[in-house]
């Protein structure tokens, strides 16, 4: 055995005595009993959701595997970003080109190298996934100001349509507060990064305010590897009466990022040499406006009708493979995106024969018009995209233990895609409009739900669901003719078990078959062969004390091509993770959290021949807390084991994750 690993477990030996025998550390007399605080329930009996079907539901009505990230989550976590946070939940591997959470891609339940398509990322309720094939704009949204996350698996095209494949990902922002407030925050680290937030609540009578702003600037670990951000956006809401309330958000983000490229196998595997780089000067610009507006409507034993109305421009401008023969703004790709969503929700629940039912009809529209440009001389990739949603969801109580749930969907896709050509006339150069071409689909999602609860705190599910993929811009861009939507049939069956106050478990077994999946290898097309994705996901959250909680979770996922029986690249087999959160005395806590990737295939090796596979890898973190009244004192580090790692790989190079990372900050709230 090898000594790193000696000292790892002996490391994990001895925080695992503490952890169950905390008397060695601390005076009894320093910790909170029961009888100072009062006994608290450590779970939440029927915690309510609303990403699964847009409508406020406890999880155990759900038949599908749910989980929710509180705010307690997040504050009590070792993640300094979202994609951090997301990366220890059960069946969620994230990826990332830039070791931070710019263009990071989250895949759940297996989608591999196109699942910034296949997996829907929201924030109260609008769409961050681009029309294009890049990942969705998740570094636009700080930590600090989400309230919660929820996270569906598996098929949810009838409630979300287009791409929700493997799952849906909804990130919940903190609501206005009912009380003044301001708070501050403000950390610095590694790599010279620096992070700072400031937040303004105030209310008028019936009228809400929230107003926030931060930047973010860091060197990176690698040569090139700059980050730096900035963002504001305010959020109000106002009650009209009883019955009738709106809300409206802005938000306005910009960054600033360096892309060092990949990196050899064997540079990846030097610390001197896998923090360089061979592109100095390639760089990229995002800027973002987002808006949203939300109109509730309760009319009582008639139903409640929600509107609301998204709008998202972005402006990406990027340098590839920089010439200093040529001037810098000559050199630069550009993307224009404007897209709008309106979403209409109705939902009425009524009592049949003694028993709750539910009865839901929602209508979805987006439309976006999306410009590329390839550098000032280069072709215009121009599109329109319009997708016109309408389905029905209906939910039974058949007696107090059996609810069965049923829905469809119908969808229609029109899209519109021309390339445009600068040429010179008269000594002046123009663009030159390309021919349209335009393609039309109409397709239709099913599903149907049971959930079975024997107890209170013992239930189970099981759930049939299709879902579908439209290809995106770029993926119409490059494509062989006939190119077409991929349909997808997902089963799930699993449960759910509570003991007492003091532990809980959920385990689930899923089956996700796709034909003519969309992928992408010298140019992008459908795979004639059928892909399967099966495997079991296990997460549990423990109390052994009152001051201690445990979580870990497994996920077992074998993805493969049916006819040819290989792995599809970029999903690892085996993934696990594990942490506790301790309040060792009344004001200070420690976190512990470990994360374990199984190794995965060449992200270009579909033939699982070509090329070394990526290696596994077990990264640590930890954080100390200390709280006195308003003010938190916080310290951390990432990657405790200095572990030299890599999250993808296309033809063997690679793009390496940061090593150890340190960190600390404060945050106060003044009332």
């Amino acid at each position: 055995m090898k000594k790193k690993s000696i000292i790892k477990i002996i490391v994990c030996a001895a925080c695992l005595f503490f952890l169950l025998h905390p008397e060695f550390l601390f005076a009894k007399d320093n910790r909170i009993s029961v009888e100072e605080e009062g006994a608290q329930a450590q779970f939440e009996l029927d915690e309510i959701v609303v990403t699964a079907n847009k409508v406020k539901e406890p999880v155990s009505d759900i038949p599908k595997h749910v989980t929710v990230i509180s705010s307690d989550d997040i504050r009590e976590s070792t993640a300094k970003n979202i994609v951090e946070l997301l990366a220890r939940e059960a069946g969620v591997n994230v990826r990332t080109a830039l070791g931070n959470d710019k263009q990071a891609i989250v895949d759940l339940r297996g989608m591999g190298d196109t699942a910034a398509s296949n997996v829907i990322v929201m924030v109260d309720d609008l769409r961050l996934n681009a029309p294009d094939q890049s990942a969705p704009s998740i570094s636009s949204i700080p930590i600090e100001q989400i309230e919660r996350i929820e996270i569906v698996r598996g098929a949810g095209s009838v409630v979300y349509g287009n791409g929700a494949v493997g799952g849906v990902i909804n990130i919940i922002t903190k609501k206005t507060g009912k009380t003044p407030a301001v708070n501050l925050y403000s950390s610095y680290g590694s790599f010279n990064t620096f992070d700072s937030r400031v937040s303004f609540d105030r209310k008028i009578k019936d009228f809400y305010f929230n107003l926030n702003a931060g930047i973010r600037d860091s060197d990176g670990y690698r040569d090139n590897g700059f980050f730096r951000k900035k963002d504001i956006n305010a959020k109000s809401s106002y009650a009209i009466n009883d019955r009738f309330s709106l809300q409206a958000s802005g938000f306005y983000y910009e960054d600033e990022y360096g892309l060092p490229g990949p990196v050899s196998k064997e540079d990846m595997n030097s610390r001197t040499r896998r923090v360089l780089t061979d592109r100095p000067n390639d760089a990229g610009e995002t800027f973002e406006v987002k808006g949203r507006f939300a109109f509730d409507m309760d009319f009582e034993k008639w139903g409640t009708l929600s509107l609301k109305r998204g709008y998202l421009l972005r402006d990406n401008k990027y340098i590839l493979g920089f010439n200093p023969m040529i001037p810098i703004n000559d050199q630069k790709d550009k993307i224009d995106e404007d897209t709008r969503q309106f979403d209409l929700n109705y939902v009425k629940n009524y009592t049949f024969n003694g028993h709750s039912q539910m009865f839901q009809l929602g209508i979805d529209h987006y439309k976006t018009e999306y410009i590329r440009e390839e550098k000032p001389d280069g072709p215009r990739k121009n599109s329109e995209t319009e997708s016109f949603g309408i389905l029905i969801n209906n939910r039974w109580a058949i007696n107090e233990n059996l609810m069965l749930s049923a829905g469809s969907r119908y969808n229609n896709y029109q899209g519109r895609f021309r390339t445009d050509e600068k040429k010179l006339f008269d000594g002046q150069k123009a663009w030159i409009n390309g021919d349209a071409t335009k393609s039309e689909w109409d397709n239709s999602a099913y599903s149907i739900g049971l959930t079975y609860s024997l107890s209170p705190k013992t239930s189970f599910f099981s759930s049939y669901s299709t879902s579908f993929r439209i290809p995106n811009v770029d993926e119409f861009a490059e494509s062989t003719d006939g190119l077409r939507p991929q349909e997808g049939v997902d089963i799930e069956v699993g449960g759910r078990q509570q003991f007492g106050n003091f532990m809980s478990i959920t385990v689930t077994l899923f089956d996700i078959r796709i034909d003519d999946e969309i992928y992408y290898s010298d140019i992008n097309r459908n795979y004639d062969d059928r892909t399967i994705r099966q495997g079991i996901e296990t997460n549990f959250t423990l109390y052994p004390t009152e001051d201690i909680r445990l979580w870990g979770n497994y996920t077992f996922t074998q993805a493969e091509f049916e006819k040819k029986n290989t792995t599809i690249p970029l999903v690892p087999e085996h993934m696990a993770s594990a942490g506790m959160h301790w309040q060792m005395i009344k004001q200070l806590a420690l976190s512990l959290s470990g994360t374990y990737t199984g190794s995965q295939f060449d992200g270009n090796d579909t033939e699982n021949d070509r090329y070394d596979k990526l290696d596994d890898a077990l990264i640590f973190d930890g954080k100390l807390t200390y709280e006195y009244k308003s003010l938190t004192i916080f310290a951390g580090i990432n990657n405790i084991f200095n572990e030299l790692y890599s999250t993808s790989a296309y033809s063997e190079q690679y793009y390496p994750m940061p090593e150890r990372t340190i960190y600390g900050g404060i945050r106060w709230t003044y009332f």
